[in-house]
């Protein structure tokens, strides 16, 4: 597709309580290129992360994922086909064991039987996840149910990740382990948007860093 992947024009957003969150935020995420948007608690990253997957409408302005305005509804599962999530509203399905849970994406975009078996196993091995394949859900540690959330969003090189708090869960060596795979990903030309609490200790290629300021970006 021609034109950015996300983009945002002067989008206002309101608690359901009438606070705002957000005037006339603005932004584009080109093909190839990443972000990391950095706010605290309460700053809007929640409800920014909930309109990018259309689970929440602006009060007003325009998003478009993909070339197409979420206000369609017929968008937002097109969208959301196309998003490898992390995090927040990422949650594996608990009915599903973590093979299962990792190759949704594949089975979801009809891929080949062989070519799911190649990627599943590389990336249960990558994640040292192996021993886990069987497992439910419930039985994993959250470090582990990170990495399930992570590998799934790898499995089907979606043309974007979305990660919501990369470093929840994870302990500081698993989570810099977490961001060699993002940095080495992204090198190969998957765009990714990270919205986390701090800025991350490895920056992203091709990436550009915001901060969630004053209701919009800075």
């Amino acid at each position: 597709m021609n034109g950015p992947l996300v983009e945002l024009e002067n989008v206002c957003a309101r608690t359901d309580r009438g606070e705002e969150i957000f005037r006339s935020l603005s932004f584009a995420l080109p093909q190839g290129q990443s972000a990391v948007i950095v706010g605290g608690a309460g700053s809007g990253k929640t409800t920014l992360v909930e309109m990018l997957l259309g689970l929440r409408m602006p009060a007003s302005g325009k998003i478009e994922m993909f070339g197409e305005p979420l206000k369609r509804r017929s968008a937002i599962p097109r969208a959301r086909r196309k998003i490898g999530g992390v995090g927040g509203p990422f949650s594996l399905i608990s009915a599903l064991s973590v093979a299962e849970n990792i190759l949704m994406p594949l089975i979801i975009a009809g891929e080949r039987a062989s070519i799911q078996r190649e990627r599943l196993t590389r990336l249960l091995g990558e994640f040292n996840l192996t021993k886990q394949a069987k497992q439910y859900p419930s039985s994993l540690t959250r470090v582990e149910y990170t990495l399930v959330q992570i590998a799934r969003a790898s499995v089907a090189s979606q043309p974007l990740m979305l990660i919501d708090e990369p470093s929840a869960g994870l302990d500081p060596k698993t989570y810099l382990r977490v961001l060699e795979y993002l940095h080495k990903a992204s090198l190969f030309g998957r765009s990714m948007l990270i919205v986390a609490s701090e800025r991350p200790p490895l920056e992203m290629p091709n990436s550009s860093c915001y901060l969630i300021s004053d209701g919009g970006l800075a």
